[in-house]
């Protein structure tokens, strides 16, 4: 989730926003904007969760994000060629973080808890927090150097992140709305690529009656 780019939107958004005209004293307020959008989408997610599911928010957000990264990379590309792509490439960062806060950001921190039985979810969830945080941490310190390195194609590699998140949503991850523990089990190992003489079976208890009646 912290390697898909969102965070870095917020680092490159104020240049962004000045490229597009919005006065040097008021971009302070285009940024409030930006999270504003992941706050509402938040809320969207919220409601939306339980009727469509979490597989399908997370393959419909990476793979948006996919969409908008591109169209934001070849805006930058060419805003000094064509005088409304600052424009184009702001819009662009709005949707992003539409699309982050109604898949990933909504959808991510509840995986563990359904995806881990109750004596692994702790250990779980500090994997999780610590992964969460040290990448953060590295994109943070790294970003700096893509955007010397890689100008205006600094989002490349959060978009080959993106795709390979779609990717494996739509063919690892099973879907968990409405499922008991065992169902989400059978469903992983399922779509796991081990063999089928390696996956256990989980069955309902056989009910024997003890007379006809």
């Amino acid at each position: 989730m912290e390697l898909c780019g969102n965070d870095s939107v917020y680092a490159y958004a104020s240049s962004v926003f000045q490229e597009a005209g919005i006065p040097t004293e008021k971009v302070q307020y285009a940024i409030i904007g930006t999270g504003s959008c992941e706050l509402f989408t938040a809320f969207i997610s919220c409601v939306v969760i339980e009727r469509v599911g979490r597989r399908v928010l997370l393959i419909v957000g990476y793979s948006l994000m996919t969409c908008w990264g591109t169209i934001f990379t070849v805006a930058l590309s060419l805003q000094s060629s064509f005088p409304g792509m600052p424009y184009l490439a702001m819009s662009c960062i709005f949707a992003f973080i539409l699309s982050f806060g109604i898949g990933p950001a909504g959808v991510t921190g509840i995986l563990a808890t359904e995806l881990f039985d109750q004596t692994a979810r702790p250990a779980a969830y500090m994997v999780c927090g610590i992964l969460l945080w040290t990448i953060l941490f590295l994109v943070g310190l790294s970003f700096p150097f893509l955007v010397k390195a890689l100008s205006h194609f600094l989002y490349v590699p959060f978009l080959f992140v993106c795709v390979c998140g779609a990717i494996y949503a739509g063919l690892f991850l099973p879907e968990t709305k409405g499922k008991t523990f065992l169902d989400i089990t059978e469903e992983l190992h399922r779509l796991n690529l081990t063999k089928r003489t390696r996956v256990p079976t989980w069955s309902d208890p056989e009910v024997i009656q003890s007379t006809e009646l």
